[in-house]
């Protein structure tokens, strides 16, 4: 690290400090922000950027300091050591340190990391201070944010929960994900954080209302059409929630990751068949049943060709332009989840007859394409 600031960078040789001030009550430390505890957050968000071993300073008395620590030390998620800080703890510790502000709500981004000198260290009490003898020390300074989330009161509170909702969604969210999807999911992701479903059985609660939505679909008629696109509006806005839980309540795994990409793909390949079987059945053509399984067969050869970029198991890209480094841009159309906005407004039509035709046709389309790319890919190396 320079003499001014760095980025944030958490290494082995560095000590990580979180500084607790006296809280405005009892109990302070220990209310839930999304689902998580204010003080448990912070500790799981400095895991998440690297931190292996955790000091604690806490200006609470002694007995109220331990409640607090052994109220959180058995929590799964937990995986760095935490240790109350004291001179002795600092005796045999050298290289930098790094101190964070427990008042505030750490950020998972990270920020700079400014030395702390005589005139800025004013906010960490002296007594903490000289524990670090002649170290250097430094504090994170947010780059997301224009001053720290200090939390006060309640209204803090509510306001930094608002803020994690609102980051809860993907960088590679489609255009009617940001415009409606996330927005409604945000409001039910509330909902779930204060209940005790886990992102798995939220995403089983997605998979059973798609598969109604398919027996709907199934059913045939133009009521059942609609009941059907209306049950896959919901799948899709759960089935957002998932992920959204698991990210703000630090609990994702490649397990989850791998249930809710194969739970999407069971949901879609039952739904573009039983469109088609419910049309056959409503109309007599039996056209739409063969419809209905080129659908199926289009969406599941394209999960097969993608699943290694889809599920995170491809090798790493080389620097030239490959299969694999087009399957990691393109697989996310397969689980683009915008189609359910044209389905409900073609079955408020009664044209379900038109999306199983486009559908039918685009995704078989989407393997040729795939099929094509791999070869002239193996065709240049």
């Amino acid at each position: 690290m320079n003499q001014d600031s760095s980025n944030t960078c958490f290494q082995k040789e560095h000590t990580a400090v979180l500084f607790l001030p006296v809280p405005p009550e009892s109990g302070w430390y220990l209310k839930k922000i999304a689902g998580v505890p204010f003080l448990l957050r912070n500790i799981l968000t400095l895991q998440k950027l690297g931190v292996e071993k955790l000091f604690v300073w806490a200006e609470e008395p002694v007995q109220e300091r331990e409640m607090l620590l052994n109220s959180i030390k058995t929590d799964q998620r937990l995986q760095l050591k935490l240790n109350w800080i004291s001179k002795e703890s600092f005796s045999s510790i050298s290289g930098t340190s790094l101190i964070f502000d427990g008042s505030t709500l750490l950020n998972e981004c990270g920020g700079q990391m400014v030395r702390i000198t005589a005139d800025n260290s004013k906010p960490f009490p002296e007594e903490l201070m000289q524990c670090f003898g002649n170290k250097e020390v430094y504090f994170l300074k947010s780059e997301s944010l224009e001053q720290p989330e200090w939390l006060r009161d309640e209204k803090d509170f509510y306001e930094a929960e608002k803020r994690l909702l609102k980051s809860g969604g993907l960088n590679n969210d489609s255009f009617m994900d940001r415009l409606i999807t996330r927005f409604i999911s945000r409001q039910l992701t509330a909902l779930f954080l204060k209940t005790s479903f886990t992102p798995n059985q939220i995403t089983f609660l997605s998979l059973f209302i798609g598969l109604a939505a398919a027996l709907c679909f199934l059913l045939g008629g133009y009521k059942m059409g609609i009941a059907g696109s209306v049950l896959l509006l919901v799948s899709a806005w759960v089935d957002c929630v998932d992920g959204e839980v698991a990210r703000l309540k630090f609990m994702t795994s490649e397990w989850g990751a791998k249930l809710d990409i194969v739970s999407d793909n069971i949901v879609h390949c039952s739904v573009f068949f039983a469109i088609g079987m419910g049309l056959y059945f409503s109309t007599g053509e039996s056209v739409f049943k063969y419809l209905g399984m080129l659908a199926v067969l289009g969406n599941i050869a394209a999960f097969v060709l993608l699943s290694k970029a889809i599920l995170g198991k491809k090798a790493e890209a080389t620097k030239k332009i490959s299969f694999d480094t087009c399957s990691k841009k393109i697989s996310d159309q397969l689980a683009n989840r915008d189609f359910i906005y044209l389905l409900f407004a073609l079955a408020l039509f009664g044209r379900l007859d038109v999306f199983i035709l486009l559908t039918a046709a685009g995704s078989n389309f989407f393997v040729i394409y795939l099929v094509f790319q791999k070869f002239k890919n193996t065709a240049t190396r």
